[in-house]
């Protein structure tokens, strides 16, 4: 009987758009029938009264089986609950007064007012229900946040007006932005998830209905960094896989954070982190600001056919922008890809701008169809076996802005192949055979270009992560 309820609670979202509608045309047509030239819609009136009834008497049902999954805030799901039964219950009642009310008024003129006046307190009750339905769903300023407040969207947008990262607050400064942006959604006042919320130090550290979340010290152990980096297709992965998803760079600050000890009022200068989560900062920062450089031009939606080909391989295929069709595309599930498999990427080459190879198997002869995806802008080859000859595949990519060598078999002669990308903007290089001397000659003729040459603990990407289980028992 459980299982039952809980599919039909989930159709309550679907369900409850039903009432609202309907109950809204019969009004509309109600209005209408008030002039001459329309008055045959009043015949309609009762019927979409009858089927908003039935409508909204199943969305309370759906509704109440859904509100006892929990998850929603306890203020809003009352006000939203009470306002659904009052909307089924006077539109009933509406129903049944048109039915009687000719025994009451016996002119037509005055009962086609009185008709018209009843509807006015139901809609006005329709409109409070859907909109409390909204804030427990999207949260109370979800119709004017986009105008009244655009960072959230990125935390590096926050962390760039940090002045001097050695004396920021490690949680406030760095770990809260990037939770707001991912995770209050799902956990904070609006909605708690798992009755979980992240918007509060007390609530973090009471944790949700599987308890702590946090393991002082071991992230390994704290689920709030577990959850992070399971496989996107995991039940338990967090955020949900049709949400945005924090970068590499993000999740290595929640990871320094905890290994740190969690602390909620430590300064970055006194972690045990430090350097680290400078090197993450840094990262996150750089970040924000590359993924602002998208192409202007609009471009065709990609091949479904081969996105989904793809899929089917574990190379995750994401859009780089909610409003885009340029297309994100990495590696981290299919190591072993093959350069025929790597091939296929030509398909989408008006439409890759992002492309993560980092760890795989790619040889120079599969750098050869790398070297046709005219619109890249980022390349991450950073620990594969590519060699000068494949480097000298990219000569023509002249969009290209961010290229990870690190830990390839590239030297010198490979790096100045790279000399006419006039776009380029980073090189990481270390762990190669590029030389100081290969560095000079390359900045003479791109003098705007920085080369990470390593010397501290680089980022643990994402894509570096070992695939965990986690068991939330």
């Amino acid at each position: 009987m459980d299982l039952i309820s809980q599919f039909l609670g989930r159709l309550h979202p679907l369900i409850v758009h039903f009432p609202i509608g309907i109950l809204f045309i019969a009004f509309f047509f109600e209005c209408l029938s008030q002039i001459r030239s329309y008055k045959k819609l009043r015949a309609a009136v009762e019927p979409a009264l009858l089927a908003g009834v039935i409508c909204a008497i199943v969305s309370v049902i759906t509704g109440l089986m859904l509100s006892e999954e929990g998850g929603y805030d306890d203020d809003l799901l009352e006000r939203h609950k009470w306002l659904g039964i009052a909307t089924a219950a006077l539109a009933a009642i509406i129903y049944g007064f048109r039915l009687i009310s000719g025994k009451y008024f016996q002119q037509k003129a005055r009962r086609r007012t009185f008709h018209l006046i009843l509807f006015v307190p139901l809609i006005i009750l329709v409109s409070l229900t859907g909109h409390y339905g909204g804030s427990m769903t999207h949260g109370a300023d979800y119709l004017f946040a986009a105008a009244g407040n655009t960072d959230t969207d990125d935390p590096g947008i926050k962390l760039k007006a940090i002045q001097d990262v050695d004396n920021a607050v490690l949680y406030a400064d760095l770990i809260q932005p990037i939770l707001e942006s991912r995770c209050y959604s799902c956990h904070s006042t609006r909605r708690q998830k798992g009755d979980l919320r992240l918007d509060g130090i007390e609530v973090i550290r009471r944790g949700g209905e599987n308890g702590s979340i946090i393991e002082a010290g071991i992230p390994d152990s704290s689920s709030l960094f577990v959850r992070l980096m399971l496989p996107l297709e995991h039940e338990d992965h967090m955020p949900p896989n049709e949400k945005p998803q924090p970068s590499s760079a993000e999740i290595a600050l929640i990871q320094s954070w905890i290994k740190a000890g969690a602390d909620f009022d430590q300064k970055v200068s006194v972690s045990s982190e430090k350097e680290k989560i400078k090197t993450y900062f840094a990262s996150l920062v750089e970040q924000s600001e590359m993924d602002n450089l998208l192409p202007e031009e609009e471009v065709n939606p990609a091949d479904e056919k081969v996105v989904r080909e793809l899929k089917k391989m574990g190379v995750i295929v994401l859009p780089v922008d909610a409003e885009s069709n340029y297309l994100s595309i990495s590696f981290v599930n299919r190591r072993s890809a093959s350069d025929p498999e790597v091939s296929l990427l030509l398909k989408l080459k008006a439409q890759i701008i992002w492309l993560d190879l980092a760890r795989t198997t790619i040889s120079d002869e599969g750098m050869k169809s790398i070297g046709q995806l005219a619109v890249l802008r980022r390349l991450s080859l950073q620990n594969t076996s590519i060699t000068d000859q494949g480097v000298a595949t990219l000569a023509s990519l002249k969009n290209l802005q961010y290229l990870n060598l690190a830990g390839s078999k590239i030297s010198d002669k490979g790096l100045s192949h790279l000399s006419t990308l006039k776009s380029l903007r980073k090189v990481f290089v270390y762990q190669t055979g590029v030389t100081a001397t290969g560095i000079r000659e390359m900045r003479s003729t791109l003098p705007d270009i920085h080369f990470d040459t390593g010397g501290y603990a680089l980022p643990k990407l994402l894509t570096d992560s070992v695939i965990v289980e986690f068991d939330p028992n």
